[in-house]
């Protein structure tokens, strides 16, 4: 569980993704924002074109256009049962099962039309991470019975298949995304982790490199988590942003260097030099440096008194 909320605590620090926006909450809540229908021309020209063009489309496209994932869907075979959340709370003598620890109406100001807003929770009294859904409940379910029913069910977690096996195998944050994702979008991605570049290209160029970074570092262990559908696209991506963070890293160390080069002293202090005219001008010249040796050897002195004079010169110094 621990391994997971450090997960959480990354993941909720990036920015960048085309179809999901994380915010972190506390230290056990992560709320995860799906947009509703991607924006984009590819989707617009599909809706535009003929029936015959569709088909081809399809096998071209980004996305997926399958009937199964229409919405909404029945609440049985996306909400957990009330037994089952009876049995797996540990609580189920109280008729308590897995509510999150807030109410959905109290994220009111995080929703709108065109998202569906998730909370994604690994809560310590129940030992696993759920999800839930926080917004647009109607959109996704298709819910039966009374007002007051609908109103319990919708603090009801998500059945998913993540989730369901996170004891059994090793459950990442972004397997549950991915799935959260899925779930939502229609038509879905077929690459959940899409990078939006343009958002990387309005930051300054320090938060563009340290984003980059992030972003590199968590597409990268999403490739190497296992094997995928969308890892191929993923790859591309990790790619493209892995080029861009190297390519601003560059940029940024000529710029500090050359702040560096403008904002050190001379390397020798000015002195005055006197031309034979008497003139006065600065010299940028090092001064020289003053040696008893040349290149071949010691200087050869002149013997110190008359008493040496007859004796023979080695070249050594008396």
């Amino acid at each position: 569980m621990q391994s997971f909320l450090n997960e959480m605590l990354r993941g909720g620090c990036l920015k960048g993704f085309k179809y999901f926006a994380l915010y972190l909450r506390g230290r056990e809540e992560l709320i995860c924002r799906v947009l509703n229908e991607p924006m984009s021309r590819e989707i617009w020209s599909y809706y535009d074109s003929p029936t015959s063009e569709k088909t081809r489309l399809k096998g071209k496209s980004s996305f997926t256009f399958d009937s199964d994932t229409s919405l909404p869907r029945n609440e049985k075979s996306l909400l957990m049962s009330a037994n089952t959340q009876r049995s797996l709370s540990g609580y189920g003598f109280m008729d308590i099962g897995l509510p999150p620890a807030s109410p959905s109406d109290k994220d009111i100001d995080l929703k709108d039309d065109k998202s569906t807003l998730f909370l994604i929770a690994a809560y310590a009294r129940y030992n696993c991470p759920y999800v839930w859904v926080r917004s647009n409940h109607e959109r996704l379910v298709a819910f039966s019975g009374d007002s007051a029913s609908k109103e319990k069910q919708k603090d009801s977690p998500l059945r998913l298949k993540s989730t369901a096996e996170w004891k059994q195998r090793d459950t990442k944050l972004w397997d549950i995304i991915a799935e959260v994702v899925k779930l939502c979008m229609y038509p879905s991605p077929l690459n959940p982790f899409a990078v939006d570049f343009k958002y990387f290209e309005g930051l300054p160029l320090v938060q563009r490199v340290i984003a980059t970074g992030a972003m590199a570092h968590f597409l990268q262990k999403v490739v190497a988590s296992g094997d995928h559908a969308y890892n191929a696209r993923v790859f591309d991506d990790l790619g493209e942003i892995t080029r861009r963070h190297f390519k601003d890293l560059q940029t940024l160390v000529r710029q500090r260097r050359a702040q560096d080069f403008e904002q050190a002293p001379p390397q020798y202090p000015a002195q005055y030099s006197t031309q034979q005219q008497g003139n006065q001008y600065y010299s940028t010249q090092p001064p020289k440096q003053q040696s008893n040796y040349y290149q071949t050897g010691p200087v050869q002195q002149h013997p110190p008194s008359s008493a040496y004079a007859g004796q023979h010169q080695s070249g050594r110094i008396y």
